[in-house]
């Protein structure tokens, strides 16, 4: 079953966006991680800098993630409906398979 270019290019986006967004996750898991002994040095609301990045700054990186996502699902959502009402509609039985001459 072929789909048609819309549902493609809506797919290959989707994927684009997770893996993108997949990314920016581990990247800043693995940075305050790496940096971790660097940031206590550095002090937040009197907390090593650290543990204030990893209890408030990660969450508050957590749910612009999810925002982002959010956002960016409703609007390729909304394009690929919109070109899927503008797609010209298939004809009738253009799906079906053909009928043996000797069955009509």
């Amino acid at each position: 079953m072929a789909q048609d270019p819309a549902r493609r290019r809506f797919w290959s986006r989707t994927r684009r966006l997770t893996g993108a967004l997949l990314l920016a996750w581990l990247a800043a898991n693995l940075a305050l991680a790496w940096f971790a002994r660097d940031l206590d040095a550095i002090r937040v609301f009197g907390l090593p800098g650290a543990y204030a990045l990893a209890a408030v700054g990660l969450l508050l990186m957590y749910l612009a993630i999810i925002v982002v996502y959010a956002v960016a699902m409703d609007r390729l959502e909304a394009g690929c409906l919109r070109a899927q009402a503008q797609a010209p509609a298939p004809a009738p039985g253009a799906g079906d398979a053909p009928v043996r001459a000797d069955l009509r």
